[in-house]
């Protein structure tokens, strides 16, 4: 995988993961692997959460139904990029998610597994899939929302 580069930002290819939810729906939530830096006192800018050729996509229906309540196991947590306190998952801001906190998320999805019908189980395993690939390339995966 390579990152692109600013001016590629057009060649950006979302996953879009939908079960339930519908095509018009415009309420969603973005997920974009941090390009991380070892530059002193380094801020990231845009650029650096949207240069993953291939960011994930989920819609409302889809993110309520399946992903929210395993987001829920990590909070509190801190902030994975400037340690502050987030009390809870922010569906209409930024959330930056650390790699120990992505993987209880997926261990917390996969004990629960065989709770969902077939259809769901292929939602979040592909979920599971895509950000496990995601957390070769980076540590911090930032998800943002536009509830």
């Amino acid at each position: 995988m390579e990152w692109l580069n600013d001016n590629e930002m057009d060649k950006q290819k979302f996953i879009v993961l939908r079960l339930y939810a519908p095509e018009d729906e415009l309420v969603l939530l973005d997920f974009y692997p941090l390009r991380e830096s070892d530059e002193p006192d380094w801020n990231p800018m845009p650029e650096d959460w949207s240069c993953y050729p291939e960011p994930l996509r989920v819609y409302k229906q889809d993110y309520t139904q399946l992903l929210l309540k395993y987001f829920a196991v990590i909070y509190p947590t801190k902030d994975a990029f400037d340690g502050t306190p987030e009390p809870e998952f922010d569906v209409c801001s930024y959330n930056w998610i650390g790699k120990d906190d992505w993987n209880r998320i997926i261990i917390e999805i996969e004990k629960h597994l065989s709770e969902h019908d077939s259809e769901e189980r292929e939602f979040l395993q592909a979920f599971i899939e895509w950000v496990k690939e995601a957390l070769k390339y980076t540590s911090i995966i930032t998800v943002w929302g536009n509830q």
